[in-house]
């Protein structure tokens, strides 16, 4: 039969993919197992996290156009970040606010008790049985501290801590003496009883600590760019806990915000303070100046014609009034500047000049924010250093408004004393006496102007300072998430689901990629255009595999089927006595043994006599796979011309249309053995004498031997082993074929899985034996 060689490569289709790792389903369940296991183990042992989240309002306030950069905003030449909203950001992120919430909820001494079913510690925040009192103010640690508080009974108690070495003994209510401190324990009587003989660990942690780590988890920020509302959400297991420390994050900020906004206030009703008392003793010498003067010039009544002037000159005079008190406004503001670098400027003293009271709320505003980010800075901060230019301008610039104030004062001052002066003129014929007094009332007058004045300051300042509001509205208190933010069972089943697909996906690609070894039928057939002439499935068992004409194992029906195909494909040699068949392989251990004995005694029958030569003068393995003694054979027969084909015949008893034919005694030189002549007449001699001469051969892919013998063979066998032969060599057996180096060429597959769907063997007249529960994986 001529065979033509066609090779086709064609790349595995996805049913064949499919198939190829529905053969590991048995590894795709195991996966399956343990990924929903580890799912399951993950989903009740992992701490369940919420979120919590509150939201505020932060109020602007608008102060005055001050800087000559604020005119380019509306031409949008220069843009505003909402630097108001991100600095109470940072105020809000600071470490003190932190701190005092920490100490406030004594988040630093954490409660924990066991679960019922396992050994994982809860947190008891407001469910917890005792409450430990550190006496000496030894509330504050410089390390960690794990204390085990055992509740034996109602009354008493024991602490046990190991790194200091403590187990003491105490009474609820008493003080106890420990390493770490006096500790007083009371308990809560509410949740007390059900943590009767049961263990309760107390964790003190450093403050600083947890400030960091609250600092950390908790997240700041603004809702929208363009709103002034802030949120601030964390992540927890401990609901209650969370809401309380927003809450308190809250309730600190404000409270901060009010605390500077008093100081203002504070500082301008010290200043108003400061000046009534300067007034009020100035206004008591000019009383005192004007009792002393009607005294001794005996002036009780205004005559009649110094009301008429004095009435004409009262416009005049309410003028000068006013701007002598705006003078003296900008006086006491030009020396508090002089005087006090660092602190608020007073505000709402009532200048005329909007610019002058504009740049004193900037200034403050401005004065404030430096002394909130100092609080957890240092001065050389690029902020405060930006804070401090700023405050510099300002002091320049409210400077330089209060001098040009005090110079238009004084030139309408000027203006109203010279029509004062022609007053003056009208009322010269008045008495002296009388002018003089008007003089000291009219000093009088701006005094008690002045005084009445800040005294109404005075009483605005103590209303603003008694009705100081928070800086943050709160819009949402700290309320929890419905659903769990960690773990997600959704995202954790999908997981599994993928974990169950890939992870044996992954570890079959790797095999695959990694694995050189011919795995199945299909694979030769898609790599080489050769006939396969029959598929012998692995035998499980250790000991030699010899099959019988009684034998209906799976492995006798292949070699069977095997016999069949071998008939089919020597049909076209029907007219040769006997036939010859060589096997080989490409290197040991793939079943050449096997296959030429078990393929010598299928073919023996009544009527046809088989002859197997065993021709692998290197490593003979037929001898020991039929448990015969050494026994002289080819070597022999070629050395010793004096034997005859009789002499080294081995007749088998149970099979008596077979006869073996063994290698012998290794030679030194097998190759000018197999080139002899007498190999020739031997060769000769069997095929006149028998119908089936199998010959057993070395691996063609280590020597040369088989290929010395393509002139006497018709067909060669060529075993390909699953799971052992090498891919590379599958190109031997395709230049073989292509070089017709033999006049027919078939490979049999040999350790075929018989539980693989590509392997058409059967069995039948004996029960199937069942495999042992450890060898299903």
């Amino acid at each position: 039969m001529d065979y033509q060689y066609e090779q086709e490569k064609n790349g595995l289709t996805v049913k064949d993919h499919f198939q190829n790792y529905l053969k590991y389903w048995k590894l795709f369940l195991i996966s399956g197992i343990l990924c929903v296991l580890l799912a399951f183990f993950y989903l009740k042992y992992t701490p369940v996290e919420y979120k919590v989240t509150s939201t505020i309002l932060i109020k602007g306030e608008k102060a005055g156009i001050l800087s000559e950069l604020s005119a380019f905003e509306d031409l949008s030449i220069v843009k505003s970040n909402n630097k108001e909203v991100e600095n109470e950001i940072e105020i809000l992120k600071s470490r003190p606010l932190f701190e005092n919430v920490v100490k406030k909820l004594k988040l630093h001494h954490q409660y924990f008790a066991k679960r019922k079913f396992s050994k994982r510690l809860v947190e008891l925040y407001k469910k917890r049985p005792v409450t430990i009192l550190f006496v000496n103010d030894s509330l504050f640690v410089d390390e960690p501290i794990e204390l085990k508080i055992i509740i034996n009974s109602k009354t008493d108690f024991t602490i046990k801590e190991e790194k200091q070495d403590i187990e003491v003994k105490g009474i609820f209510g008493k003080e106890v003496k420990t390493k770490v401190g006096n500790l007083l324990l009371t308990p809560n009587h509410e949740y007390f009883d059900a943590f009767l003989g049961k263990e309760i660990f107390l964790s003190i942690q450093v403050v600083s600590d947890v400030v960091e780590d609250y600092k950390k988890r908790i997240n700041i920020g603004l809702v929208n760019k363009d709103a002034n509302v802030i949120s601030l959400k964390l992540n927890t297991a401990t609901r209650e806990k969370a809401k309380d420390i927003l809450n308190g994050l809250v309730e600190e900020y404000n409270i901060d915000a009010i605390r500077d906004k008093n100081m203002i206030y504070e500082n301008t009703a010290n200043f108003i303070k400061e000046r009534l008392s300067i007034i009020n003793t100035e206004l008591s010498d000019i009383e005192h100046g004007v009792e002393k003067f009607k005294t001794s010039n005996n002036l009780t009544n205004v005559t009649t014609e110094t009301e008429l002037f004095l009435e004409t000159s009262s416009d005049n005079k309410r003028g000068v009034l006013e701007t002598n008190t705006q003078l003296g406004l900008v006086d006491f503001m030009n020396g508090h500047l002089k005087d006090n670098t660092e602190d608020l400027l007073p505000v709402n003293l009532g200048f005329s000049d909007e610019a002058v009271t504009g740049i004193i709320a900037s200034y403050n505003e401005t004065a404030l924010r430096r002394n909130e980010v100092l609080k957890g800075t240092t001065s050389q901060n690029p902020i405060v250093v930006s804070l401090n230019d700023k405050l510099e301008s300002l002091r320049v610039s409210l400077q330089q408004s209060l001098k040009n104030q005090k110079t238009t004062l004084k030139i309408k001052l000027k203006n109203l004393e010279r029509q004062e002066s022609r007053m003056r003129g009208k009322i010269a014929s008045l008495p002296k006496k009388e002018r003089e007094l008007r003089d000291i009332v009219r000093q009088q007058e701006i005094k008690e102007t002045l005084y009445l004045y800040l005294l109404q300051k005075r009483e605005e300042t103590a209303i603003s300072l008694s009705a100081t509001v928070a800086n943050a509205k709160v819009i949402e208190k700290a309320y929890c998430s419905k659903n769990p933010v960690k773990p997600k069972k959704r995202i954790i089943v999908l997981v599994a689901l993928f974990g169950t697909l890939l992870i044996p996906a992954i570890l079959i690609f790797f095999k695959d990629l990694f694995d050189t070894k011919v795995k199945d039928r299909l694979e030769i057939e898609k790599t080489l255009d050769i006939p396969i002439v029959a598929e012998i499935p692995k035998v499980d068992t250790k000991e030699n595999v010899i099959i019988s004409t009684t034998d209906r194992s799976v492995t006798a029906e292949s070699f069977r089927i095997f016999e069949s195909n071998l008939k089919f494909l020597l049909s076209d040699d029907s007219h040769k006595q006997c036939k010859t068949i060589l096997i080989t392989s490409s290197t040991v251990g793939e079943g050449k043994t096997f296959i030429s004995t078990n393929l010598s005694i299928a073919l023996a029958d009544p009527d046809k006599k088989v002859a197997l030569l065993g021709l692998d003068l290197r490593s003979p393995k037929i001898l020991e796979y039929l448990a015969i003694d050494d026994y002289i054979g080819v070597s022999n027969y070629i050395r010793d011309e004096q034997l005859t084909l009789e002499d080294i015949c081995i007749n088998m008893d149970h099979i008596p249309n077979l006869d073996i034919i063994c290698s012998g005694v290794i030679p030194p030189n097998p190759i000018e053995l197999i080139k002899s002549k007498r190999l020739q007449q031997l060769i000769t001699e069997l095929k006149d004498q028998y119908d089936y001469l199998v010959i057993d051969t070395p691996p063609v892919s280590l020597v040369a031997d088989a290929l010395l013998l393509s002139d006497y063979v018709d067909l060669c066998i060529y075993i390909v082993r699953s799971d052992l032969t090498e891919r590379k060599f599958l190109k031997v057996v395709q230049n073989l074929y292509k070089d017709k180096r033999f006049t027919h060429l078939s490979i049999l597959l040999n350790g075929v899985e018989t539980q693989s769907k590509s392997y058409y063997g059967y069995s039948y007249g004996q029960p199937q034996k069942s495999k042992p529960w450890w060898k299903f994986f």
